[in-house]
């Protein structure tokens, strides 16, 4: 006989039977944040699918799902196995806060948005067994956040810790979510709360964490205090930024003596018309072009790790050798590079149905940035995948890995195992 009622959160695999095998860079940080939000008389079960099955048999008395597009086919299938067997489930995540009358169909509740505003009331509901259909969430403060439970993950597979410190892009990039599902306003943490949190990492974790942030630079002046107080923790991190942090060379220093190493930018193409078209305005600045501010912030010796978005309507079959000559041309650390995915809940998408382009036979499991889901506009679905293929295929080849990485620096085996980890994904992709 229990003495507490047990709660299982899962991530589940964006693919069926994808799970194990080998090291991942960052256990999921909302199955640690809902976790931390659970009070103790709760007990708490995380599975990340990416590293291990979820037991569809475990003894448990409740379930909270977390799930992205490509994984709602997954997160359906355990609801639905938990449900079979009488156990309440709760699912949120990105797909069911955009799509939630779908979600509602194989779930007992759908919370709509952050749960940080509403966790306490589903608990509180699920205890009563009395959990309404929809919780629905506005944006919540980021002051006094419950600590993330990363011992849940201890002695896992994975390589770094992961923190948040704001949240929000005011970007409107055509095809992405974020400002959908965390809005188009920043909100910051207060520094000391970081702070705090941070060293609580380093005392338990090590000197090596991730900040995922989708703009870390979005606020120079914060950005600025937060990195003065981070120098003294002495610890190695990574985050995401845009390209105008190149406009600020000072602050840039600054991020690498607070202990940055390498940067994920959104490039996404290497063609003008394309940047206009998605609205990304970062990299269409005056004076300095993409090339230049990967070189501003290459130079500092903070390493970019690029993303690219292929299939964009400006992109002919040239794309994928242009793609790789600029990476090549700018020794980028490791790269991303990902078809185009019209998801739900994106400008994209409205835009790609109106034309009557998406393509009617394929399932959110497809969705997954390796696969073609619509009709692009200079090529075929098989032609874009191809390209792909061939492009990961030649940047991540031993030979030009080392090209990239040359002459080598102290960084040398963190940029290292960038490239194995992001080849790692593309492999789990099908792609190498």
């Amino acid at each position: 006989m229990r003495n507490k009622p047990r709660l299982l959160i899962v991530a589940p695999a964006w693919i069926e039977g994808n799970w194990g095998g080998g090291k991942v860079l960052a256990p999921p940080l909302i199955l640690a944040l809902l976790a931390g939000m659970t009070p103790p008389d709760i007990e708490v079960i995380v599975v990340d699918e990416n590293v291990e099955r979820v037991d569809l048999d475990a003894n448990v008395d409740w379930v909270a799902i977390s799930a992205m597009t490509a994984a709602a086919p997954r997160a359906y299938a355990i609801a639905d196995a938990f449900r079979k067997r009488g156990i309440p489930v709760v699912m949120g995540g990105i797909h069911p806060t955009v799509m939630p009358e779908e979600a509602a169909l194989h779930a007992d509740a759908v919370v709509i948005g952050e749960a940080e505003p509403v966790w306490d009331k589903v608990l509180t509901d699920l205890r009563s067994d009395n959990l309404q259909q929809f919780y629905r969430s506005e944006f919540c403060s980021l002051e006094g956040l419950s600590l993330p439970r990363r011992e849940l993950f201890a002695g896992g597979p994975y390589i770094l810790p992961l923190i948040q410190t704001a949240r929000g892009c005011p970007n409107a990039c055509s095809f992405c979510t974020v400002s959908t599902v965390a809005g188009r306003k920043y909100r910051f943490r207060p520094v000391d709360e970081v702070i705090a949190e941070m060293e609580e990492i380093r005392r338990r974790f090590g000197k090596r964490l991730g900040i995922v942030d989708d703009n870390f630079f979005a606020k120079p002046a914060r950005a600025e205090e937060l990195c003065r107080a981070m120098i003294r923790l002495g610890i190695a991190w990574g985050g995401q930024a845009d390209l105008n942090i190149a406009r600020h060379p000072k602050l840039l220093r600054l991020a690498r003596r607070s202990g940055c190493r390498m940067l994920y930018v959104g490039l996404e193409s290497v063609t003008d018309e394309n940047l206009r078209a998605i609205h990304k305005t970062p990299n269409l600045r005056d004076g300095v072009d993409m090339g230049e501010a990967i070189q501003i912030i290459q130079a500092t010796g903070i390493a970019v790790i690029g993303s690219f978005v292929l299939g964009l309507d400006e992109d002919h079959p040239d794309v994928f050798e242009n793609t790789f000559e600029f990476v090549m041309r700018h020794k980028l650390a490791a790269v991303q590079c990902s078809i185009l995915t019209p998801f739900p809940g994106t400008v994209l998408r409205d835009e790609l149905l109106n034309e009557e382009r998406i393509l009617p036979d394929k399932g959110w499991d497809e969705y997954s940035f390796s696969r073609c889901v619509y009709k692009p506009r200079h090529m075929t679905p098989e032609e874009l995948i191809a390209g792909r293929l061939r492009l990961c295929q030649r940047i991540f080849s031993i030979p030009n890995i080392f090209y990239r990485l040359w002459p080598p620096n102290r960084d040398i085996l963190l940029r290292l195992g960038a490239n194995i980890s992001y080849g790692r994904v593309h492999r789990g992709q099908g792609v190498l």
